[in-house]
């Protein structure tokens, strides 16, 4: 019985300094989702170098030019986007909703309707889609479709400081 206790007694600092580290550890979800968050962040604050590291190098835009007759695919690359950003003022603010994360070994998918919102108004809405990849440096997002409309847009409360 002594040598139990002994033994317990040794142990439990490293068995309660490994529970901790697991419990702190995110889960790759959390993960993404902190990557989007941080994106969005990025977005709300002006802060074009923010939203930039959230990417891949080569990462791009997949759209669909409604307007071409008839409607094609196009690709950009997020080059515009940030430049918007730079220059929005702290006036754009994409407010995520239902988002649903998908995530295998270091791909994640990231499905979500969103609330654009201009100057605090309601400007469209409409779904993102993401996906991701994981490397050394961690996840970064290597493209972005979203789909926009006007009608049927879903008032949703900025995100908590």
């Amino acid at each position: 019985m002594r040598l139990r206790r002994l033994v317990l007694l040794l142990l439990s600092p490293l068995l309660t300094s490994h529970l901790a580290a697991a419990q702190a550890s995110p889960t790759p979800e959390a993960e993404v989702a902190a990557v989007v968050s941080r994106m969005f962040e990025g977005m709300r604050t002006a802060d074009s170098a923010m939203v930039r590291s959230t990417f891949a190098p080569g990462a791009r835009f997949a759209s669909l030019d409604a307007r071409a007759t008839p409607a094609t695919i196009k690709y950009e690359t997020p080059d515009g986007w940030l430049s918007g950003i730079a220059k929005s003022n702290k006036r754009w603010d994409e407010r995520l909703y239902d988002a649903q994360w998908r995530v295998d070994g270091n791909i994640a998918q990231v499905w979500a309707p969103y609330t654009f919102y201009l100057d605090g108004k309601v400007r469209h809405c409409g779904v993102d889609a993401m996906e991701l990849l994981r490397d050394a440096t961690g996840w970064k997002i290597t493209q972005l479709s979203d789909t926009q409309r006007r009608e049927g847009c879903r008032e949703v409360a900025p995100p908590s400081p």
